[in-house]
């Protein structure tokens, strides 16, 4: 396609060209079409599909029909690592002239839907108006147009993969350094943040079913977490728990016999844990018509919820790689 086909006057023919993969002509297609007319003509890329492929990457922020338009008229894929998905929920997309480190960003105006009516009033379906509308309404009313800078990086690029790691916890391979590092090890992002899928049992298991899934004598996994400072552990599941009393009953001593420690148990920690972690975790109170007390600070609640958020995803990691193994 040369630079005189990407034009608003060959609108018809991209339109039938994008409906074939789409499946039907809809205002998203109309609009997605224009706003890849207008982005390569800015960025000046000529020919999308031929010399100048390996000049554009498309950044689309929407799973909508929009997006299946730009990709026709472009040629950007994702297979080709030339068309990039951010989920933002936005009608819009940027064009990126690669050797020009030229962009721009274009977002469809709302208030395009509304001057829309007015183009064809006689049209009752609001959609048919739209995309009727769409096809001749000037690009100044139907978009907002940013230039805007692209950072990429080398990993990031069309090409061949520049590394593969294992993950550490399913053992699948993860490439284009998708990987996360925890404690020196790496993790693919299902393994580290959660997926979109779960893993269910399959018929072929490590242990027979009368000993997984006996009622009596279920094999589950259990860990533990605790945080250290030159070897010294400082903190863990005791004295989280230690805090959490406190919290609850705004008294060490009240903590203390909670968790079933002696007060002056319970005070040494709240201690040693301030002086090697040099913050203040409990303040004390006295006085009052309760006789004094003991709350968090906001430094303890803070630490509390990193812990916490360590903890779980710890569990989230050791879980998923028992189940991997044992297949359980």
């Amino acid at each position: 396609m040369n630079n005189k086909q990407i034009t608003i006057q060959n609108l018809e023919v991209l339109l039938k060209e994008s409906i074939k993969n789409h499946g039907h002509l809809c205002p998203g297609q109309v609009l997605g079409i224009r706003m890849a007319i207008l982005g390569l003509n800015i960025i000046n890329i000529k020919d999308p599909k031929g010399k100048d492929k390996k000049s554009l990457i498309v950044f689309v922020e929407s799973d909508r029909c929009l997006t299946d338009a730009i990709q026709s008229v472009t040629g950007c894929s994702l297979g080709r690592r030339t068309l990039k998905f951010f989920d933002y929920g936005k009608v819009a997309a940027t064009f990126y002239n690669i050797p020009q480190n030229n962009a721009i960003r274009i977002i469809a105006k709302e208030e395009a839907k509304e001057k829309a009516k007015g183009y064809f009033p006689s049209i009752v379906d609001k959609y048919k108006a739209q995309t009727e509308a769409y096809k001749i309404m000037p690009n100044e009313e139907l978009f907002e147009t940013m230039t805007v800078k692209v950072k990429l990086k080398p990993e990031d690029m069309p090409g061949k993969p520049l590394k593969q790691v294992k993950c550490s916890a399913c053992g699948e391979y993860i490439q284009d350094s998708r990987e996360t590092l925890i404690s020196e090890s790496n993790f693919c992002k299902p393994c580290s943040e959660g997926s979109y899928y779960i893993l269910q049992q399959t018929e072929k298991t490590f242990f027979s079913d009368t000993v997984v899934h006996n009622s009596q004598n279920e094999l589950i996994v259990k860990s533990k977490l605790w945080l250290e400072i030159k070897g010294e552990p400082i903190f863990g599941r005791g004295r989280k728990q230690l805090l959490l009393a406190i919290a609850k009953y705004g008294s060490i001593n009240k903590a203390a016999k909670e968790i079933q420690i002696s007060y002056k148990k319970a005070w040494s920690y709240i201690t040693s844990m301030e002086e090697r972690l040099g913050v203040k975790l409990v303040d004390r109170y006295v006085g009052g018509k309760d006789g004094g007390g003991a709350v968090l600070t906001n430094e303890a609640k803070e630490f509390l919820r990193k812990y916490e958020d360590l903890e779980e995803g710890i569990n989230e990691l050791v879980n998923r790689k028992f189940w991997r193994i044992f297949n359980v």
